[in-house]
């Protein structure tokens, strides 16, 4: 579709818009902003205007602009004077005249649409049939082409412009497509849609939000369209101006007026405002030019106005001559009064204002004058207002922050009137005039401070107001230090085995070397240091034992002829071994290295045969219980494993069980502790007990025997095939839209087209292709280089997986097209249902769309709190469990059937797809 529609803007401009090569220089010089004539006058040493032909074409070649040989040849043609120079002024005039005048910009800019009659009529009624279509869906058009156009440039590429439509249901058909798309090409460029101008001719919003503002009278006064400002303030109806983008001017005529603005943005911005007029003034007179100090005053970001600046140069100008002096220093000291006042030093009792909110406030808002009559009508329409948000229990925050994404505290007047009518508070005229005069304070008629309005009529529940005030009761807390308490480690080790096992584990887990800790005690590196230094080192390495702990370790590592000494330098040595083996290069390569142990007992009681019993006769009950009740036990368990180790301590598995109401004795509870806790940290493998105890579906096959049943039965394992391997990769490559030769040509900077087999597992584990050690050797040698074995052939593999988006060679025969890949479905052909299989499902689900009409019941809701993964499956236990809540239960052979048909590889179910057809079965009824 893409490209069509490409080729048809093409086809467009080819026929409809004649440029010629000044038209087109004008185009792309206006897009990029290129300074042309900075390109000659290095050509131009004395600036006469007038180059040499040869160093006219060596800097149209600098402009970076595709010229074909007689382009350049018409140019100089244009432009060659008769003693054989090319004047480059005027040919730089023509085209930067853009720059200085729109209706030069516009007719370079504007293509020319050519329609015939029968073409027009046709674009005036498919603009009526989407202007109809609009206005009864009640669409907002133009959010959704904004999203495509991040500069904010109004036009869209094609694709992006076909693909709004479709979205929208307002997709025509492609001839009548061609058509629009020809009424609104623009700029000359046959690519891009000015989607402004359509969303203008078709998206009429007055007229879907008619019902909102009906009775409300438009404004007295005449208002030109073309004006940006407001200046007549008095008496001013804000509903005529709803929708128009109108700004209001300030209400600034006195110097002390435009101070206090400008103190207010730098209060509000912390600006150092002397800093910048110091780069304009190297000297340090103190004395700018105006036009300086009105660049300085943008440079700053501060908003004043032509006439503000007069005020302030009126002031602060010491002669009269243009562009004369101005005294900045006079003006930096008058601004920073609000900070400060110059020789404080010498006056004790002098005071400086408090900066509060009232500073910042002149450059904050711009409110618009009322009467004093009209103020006590606000007053009096503000308390309606709270009293009758009080009575209807609501809060209106919340829905005004809704339309506040960026929680700037404004929202559009449209919006501000749509939840006003939502909660049924929408005012007569008057009232509305006045809520909106008092509420839009930024300077234009089209935002409106929801933030002010709710703070004065929304009303907290007495339980936030307590809240409030008891968090206010911690605003000056004091925390207290951390004060360490004694605490006595009774840790007892099994034997010596036993406590390096545990010092293994610790230094493993935090990575760290105890050497580093105790080698600064042993100054002559003897290998030895006193029990005192051993322990103070461990304690630094935060290696807390006990005194049994500690004592084991001086009977195995104790000097005997130096009483009171360890050998730390074995010690560290014997736990390092979890790292590296001490001397490893004189092993032998053949020889093993004994890998250490990190589990550790502490103590912990052996299981005896009587545990093993009654854990067998718990598991047995268990299995009963939940075949009994089709309990899926194992979300239960997961609400208290929170980081997903599959395990929970044994007072939450107690505890869990108890919810289900299966009590277990205390012996019972023991023994299962035991044959599942742990070794690490003594929790319960909730898992391993679930799939110890899970029932298995029995079912009755062709011959009448009983076997189990989860799902659908899985294919035997088969040898993997190269070409299904391959298609494996082909579907995951489309499916993740994946581009090979980018991952593999950052490990191979020559371009050979091959790599080693180690690298090339690395970028199949970076691109998250996961495949098993047999697909991988697969692989290998399949792409193996036969002179190199080590190597493997990364191009040929490229090609042979890229086929699936495009085939190579295709610039070389323009005719050929790459084979369309299709990707294979996953359903077992032993899966598919016989006749009758289909016959009893259409019954079972006509049955089960009946009984969901009439209760109105929404299952996807449910399947989806328990997909945790968003994957659109769950497990068959969990999708029966949840049929069995809402009421709708079934037999063994209807389980069986429906999960034989909505099965995902045998081994999940698929209640998206059950879902969308049971959606189906409910309109048999309607």
């Amino acid at each position: 579709m893409a490209t069509a529609l490409v080729s048809a803007g093409q086809s467009i401009i080819g026929t409809y818009v004649q440029q010629d090569i000044e038209t087109r220089l004008q185009q792309d010089v206006y897009k990029k902003q290129i300074r042309v004539r900075e390109f000659f006058t290095d050509f131009d040493r004395l600036r006469k205007g007038w180059v040499t032909e040869d160093k006219f074409r060596s800097a149209l070649s600098m402009i970076n602009f595709h010229f074909t040989k007689d382009d350049i040849e018409e140019i100089i043609r244009r432009y060659k004077l008769n003693d054989g120079l090319v004047q480059y002024t005027t040919f730089c005039n023509k085209l930067e005249e853009q720059f200085l005048n729109n209706e030069a910009k516009a007719q370079v800019f504007q293509a020319p649409q050519i329609f015939n009659q029968d073409e027009e009529d046709t674009v005036k009624r498919l603009m009526q049939a989407i202007k109809r279509k609009i206005a009864t869906k009640r669409i907002f058009l133009k959010q959704p082409f904004q999203d495509f156009d991040r500069t904010a440039c109004s036009h869209i590429t094609i694709d992006q412009f076909s693909r709004v439509l479709n979205q929208l249901g307002l997709l025509p058909k492609d001839q009548y497509l061609q058509l629009l798309i020809r009424q609104y090409i623009d700029n000359g460029n046959p690519k891009e849609v000015n989607y402004v101008k359509f969303c203008d001719d078709v998206d009429n919003v007055q007229e879907m939000l008619s019902g909102v503002i009906t009775g409300i009278k438009q404004n007295p006064k005449d208002v030109h369209p073309d004006d940006d400002f407001i200046e007549d303030k008095e008496g001013l109806d804000l509903i005529s101006t709803l929708f128009t983008s109108k700004k209001l001017t300030d209400n600034i005529n006195t110097l002390n007026q435009v101070l206090k603005k400008i103190q207010g943005d730098v209060v509000m911005k912390r600006i150092r405002i002397r800093e910048f007029f110091k780069d304009f003034d190297p000297l340090r007179k103190g004395l700018v030019t105006e036009s300086q100090f009105a660049r300085i005053l943008h440079i700053q970001n501060i908003p004043v106005s032509e006439k503000e600046i007069q005020l302030l140069l009126n002031q602060y100008k010491i002669d009269k001559i243009p562009n004369g002096q101005v005294d900045y220093n006079q003006f930096c000291e008058d601004v920073d009064k609000i900070f400060t006042i110059k020789g404080i030093d010498k006056e004790p009792q002098a005071q400086v204002p408090q900066i509060d909110d009232s500073t910042t406030l002149p450059a904050r808002r711009r409110y618009l004058q009322m009467t004093e009559q009209e103020a006590i009508q606000l007053d009096e329409l503000l308390m309606k207002y709270k009293q009758a948000i009080q009575n209807k229990r609501v809060l209106l925050k919340p829905v005004f922050e809704d339309f506040d994404k960026t929680k700037q505290g404004y929202i559009t007047t449209n919006q501000f009137l749509r939840i006003l009518n939502q909660f049924n508070l929408f005012p007569d005229p008057i009232s509305l005039n006045l809520l909106l005069k008092r509420f839009v304070d930024k300077a234009n008629l089209n935002e409106v401070n929801y933030y002010d309005f709710c703070r004065i009529v929304d009303q907290s529940d007495e339980g936030v107001a307590i809240s409030r005030s008891h968090a206010d009761a911690f605003k000056n807390y004091v925390k207290s230090d951390n004060q360490s308490q004694a605490f006595i480690r009774n840790d007892q080790p099994n034997d010596f085995e036993d406590l390096m096992a545990k010092l293994r584990r610790i230094v493993k887990e935090q990575r760290q070397r105890i050497a580093e800790f105790l080698r600064d005690f042993d100054k002559l590196r003897s290998g030895t240091i006193t029990i005192t230094q051993l322990r103070k080192g461990l304690s630094m390495a935060k290696i807390l034992l006990s005194d049994a702990e500690f004592q084991l370790i001086l009977n195995n590592f104790g000097c005997k002829d130096k009483q009171g000494f360890v050998f730390w330098k074995e010690f560290t040595d014997q736990v390092d071994q979890v790292f590296t083996t001490k001397n490893l290069e004189k092993v032998s390569p053949s020889e093993d290295v004994p890998q250490m142990s990190t589990q550790y007992n502490y103590g912990r009681v052996s299981i005896t045969e009587r545990d093993r019993q009654v854990a067998e006769v718990v598991k047995k009950k268990f299995q009963y219980f939940c075949k009994a009740t089709r309990l899926d036990i194992k979300q239960f368990f997961q609400d208290w494993d929170k980081l997903g180790r599959n395990k929970v301590s044994p007072k939450q598995f107690r505890q869990t069980l108890a919810t289900v109401n299966f009590i277990l004795s205390d012996e019972e509870f023991q023994a299962v502790v035991k044959i599942y806790a742990a070794e690490d940290d003594g929790d319960i493998r909730y898992v391993q007990f679930i799939n110890d105890t899970q029932p298995p579906l029995e079912i009755l096959t062709e011959s009448g025997a009983s076997q189990a049943y989860v799902g659908v039965k899985p294919k035997e394992k088969e040898k993997l095939q190269p070409s299904v391997l391959l298609e494996q990769i082909k579907v995951a490559v489309k499916v993740k839209r994946l581009r090979l030769g980018d991952y593999f040509k950052d490990f191979d900077p020559l371009r050979k087209g091959m790599m080693p087999t180690n690298k090339f597992r690395g970028v199949l584990s970076q691109m998250k292709i996961d495949l098993d050690q047999e697909s991988l050797d697969l692989l290998e040698t399949m792409y193996v280089v036969p002179e190199d074995p080590i190597r493997v052939n990364y191009a040929k593999f490229i090609e042979d997986v890229e086929i699936v988006f495009t085939k190579t060679g295709l610039d070389k025969d323009p005719l050929m097209k790459p084979p369309v890949h299709i990707i294979p479905t996953f359903l077992d052909p032993r899966d598919a249902l016989t006749q009758d299989e289909e016959e009893a499902l259409h019954a079972i689900m006509l049955r089960l769309g009946e009984v969901v009409r009439k209760h109105r019941i929404l299952l996807k809701p449910h399947f989806q709190d328990k997909d945790k993964t968003k994957s659109g499956k769950i497990t068959f236990t969990r999708f029966r469990s949840i049929m069995d809540f809402h009421k709708l239960p079934l037999t063994d052979d209807q389980f069986r059937v429906i999960c034989k048909r909505f099965a995902y590889q045998g081994i999940e179910f698929n209640y998206v797809e059950f879902d969308e057809i049971l959606k189906k079965y409910e309109n048999f009824y309607q």
